[in-house]
């Protein structure tokens, strides 16, 4: 490491009385008087291990100031982080050392808590006061810091007594969601409760401790804490009569942890004719047995607690098609109802579940004026939401289900619930607002500026016979994606179900090309193969990528062979059915980080974390740009 020794040395002259600062190099003068002299020393001390520091104050610096006279000198020390603007000033005692707790908070703040040497940019301001004036000077340095924090790994599992204390075992994984675990260190997980009601106790064994190492486990400490490196006995939760799951929180950095007793799932899924009995839907839970959703419905239904299998489904013992009781012990579906959504719910406590018509979903309150007329919202059949474009005024709102207050939501833009608080709209403007009741979330609405640009684009063509429009997923700023086969000529529409307002070709190659609203040929064909599809429409433009590969990659072949798949056309999908994958891994296109996806199994993004299986043979489907979301099916 670079050391700078900062010195200044000066004639300094005696001043008028005044508390304001004066450059030593420029001092204000009133009558002069004999030339005194003094220097400023600033020595960068010895790197700081906060890990190892015991006392309450640091010597971040050694300070000197010779002077031909008496003086009061102190010292202010600003330090910078990596990016422009980002700072933290504090006191400096007289000796150069400073309140350990003053110096972690502003280390952890601008570089973060990572226990890696962080050379920091130090600048020392001087002041002495001489006859009552005083004097100020900067001085810069570098002072070097290794935060005070264990080594925290990506993820960690659950070993113990619920899976026979199998060190090699993955399935209760401890994560925070792939994160930055010094930015982010709280990690989840949720257990089953034992069958027979026994507590539960465990270690937690981290990913590079898997296969018999238990050298690297968070073990018991005191009054709700956990050591680290094994040093300590078993975690110990309480068995609770009423839990069917533990949800597990452990703060990585405070060393803290809890178990929380949870006594209903967190969803519950219907399933019925209107998907042919194979598409379940998930109702969400309040944590005490109350499930609800908004789900189109066609004919008969029913409720089960899982949702990749039957067990324990609930079947109607008494009722009709607006509700009745439940039973587990075998019955008739639900009774069937006519076509079109509904708002269901369902009490577990009580075993009944009730159906409600939906009518109208809508907006309400002084976001229009006055809390007296509802907007109704539309259905969104790709994204799977309500939505409404709608010149707003700066207010309150709150949505309701059929023009009546009976159902409504409220309370933040993440977490909807029945009688929730008013959600505040900060501007006036123009706004889409799409409300989700249906997916395995809470209830949830996003507000953002409409800025006159479809949500989506479709392209459509000879592939499909120019029946079938596929989507193109938008940015919100006129740009849009999406990875198809095409076989043939092809055009843009901006609508699923009609052709008005499509783009055609005005020229280019086979790949690319300008586009108009005005009439013209289709874009030529490319020649068939599957392609990422790019439409600038803020541009009227048009580009096309040949993807030659999709394959799998991962820990399983050291991240470097790809495994290859295969298209299937009829369904849609890339797969492969393989023994070979197990742990990390991700999808990549062309054997290039370029187009690569990752993320979570429902929801793949670019760039996105590792996804994480179990060994086995699996048969893995990858759908791009599939009801709006890149997935993978997983057999």
């Amino acid at each position: 490491m670079k050391k700078v020794l900062y010195t200044i040395g000066l004639a300094l002259l005696a001043m008028g009385c005044t508390e304001d600062y004066t450059d030593w190099a420029n001092p204000f003068k009133n009558d002069p008087e004999a030339a005194k002299t003094m220097s400023m020393t600033i020595t960068p001390v010895a790197t700081i291990d906060l890990a190892t520091v015991t006392t309450e104050t640091i010597k971040i610096f050694s300070p000197s100031i010779a002077i031909d006279d008496e003086a009061e000198t102190s010292y202010v020390a600003k330090i910078y982080g990596r990016e422009e603007g980002e700072e933290a000033e504090f006191e400096v005692g007289s000796d150069g050392s400073v309140v350990k707790e003053i110096l972690e908070q502003a280390v952890y703040a601008l570089y973060g808590q990572r226990p890696v040497e962080r050379a920091i940019p130090m600048d020392v301001s001087g002041f002495v006061k001489v006859d009552g004036q005083t004097f100020k000077a900067i001085g810069s340095t570098t002072l070097s810091v290794i935060p005070n924090a264990p080594e925290i790994e990506q993820a960690y599992y659950l070993t113990g007594s619920i899976n026979g204390w199998n060190n090699s075992d993955t399935t209760y994984k401890l994560t925070n969601d792939g994160s930055d675990p010094y930015e982010n260190p709280v990690f989840t997980c949720r257990i089953p409760a034992p069958e027979d009601g026994s507590n539960v106790e465990f270690k937690m064994t981290p990913e590079s401790g898997l296969g018999g190492d238990w050298s690297k486990c968070l073990a018991a400490g005191d009054e709700g804490k956990f050591k680290y490196n094994n040093d300590g006995g078993n975690l110990v939760i309480v068995a609770d009569p009423d839990a069917l799951f533990y949800d597990l929180t452990f703060n990585m950095l405070d060393q803290t942890w809890n178990a929380k007793a949870v006594g209903f799932n967190e969803f519950i899924y219907e399933i019925g004719n209107e998907s042919g009995w194979s598409e379940p839907h998930p109702l969400h839970g309040d944590g005490n047995g109350y499930y609800s959703a908004v789900i189109y419905l066609n004919g008969e239904f029913k409720f089960k607690p899982n949702k990749d299998n039957w067990d324990g489904d609930w079947e109607k013992v008494s009722g009709d098609a607006t509700g009745g009781t439940l039973t587990t012990e075998g019955g008739p579906n639900m009774d069937g109802v006519d076509a079109g959504f509904y708002f269901i719910q369902v009490d577990l406590k009580e075993m009944t579940y009730k159906i409600t018509p939906v009518t109208s979903i809508s907006i309400i309150g002084s976001v229009r004026g006055a809390w007296d007329t509802d907007v109704d919202m539309t259905y969104n059949e790709i994204m799977k939401c309500w939505e409404a474009r709608e010149t707003l005024s700066a207010g309150e709102f709150k949505f309701r289900l059929n023009h009546d207050w009976a159902v409504n939501w409220g309370g933040t833009f993440d977490d909807l619930v029945q009688d929730g608080a008013n959600l505040q709209l900060a501007a006036d403007g123009a706004y889409v607002i799409r409300l989700f009741l249906s997916d395995e979330t809470p209830a949830r609405c996003t507000v953002k500026e409409d800025n006159g640009y479809p949500d989506n684009f479709y392209e459509i063509g000879n592939e499909g016979g120019w029946g079938i429009s596929h989507l193109l997923l938008g940015d919100g700023n006129g740009k849009y994606q999406g990875y198809y086969y095409l076989d043939g000529e092809f055009k843009f529409k901006p609508n699923a179900d009609n052709w008005d307002n499509d783009l055609e070709y005005v020229s280019g190659d086979t790949t690319s090309g300008s586009l108009t609203d005005g009439g013209g040929p289709n874009c030529p064909d490319p020649g068939a193969g599957f392609y990422q599809i790019n439409l600038d429409f803020a541009n009227m433009y048009y580009s096309l990528l040949k993807i030659e590969s999709i394959s799998l990659i991962g820990g399983f072949n050291g991240w470097g062979d790809d495994l290859e798949m295969t298209y299937n056309k009829e369904e849609g999908c890339w797969q492969v059915t393989t023994d070979a994958v197990s742990g990390e891994f991700k999808f990549r296109a062309n054997h290039d980080w370029g187009i690569n996806w990752g993320g979570s199994f429902d929801d793949l993004v670019q760039d996105g974390a590792n996804l994480t299986i179990d060994g086995g043979t699996h048969t893995f489907k990858l759908y791009l740009s599939y009801n709006g979301a890149h997935h993978v099916t997983i057999e």
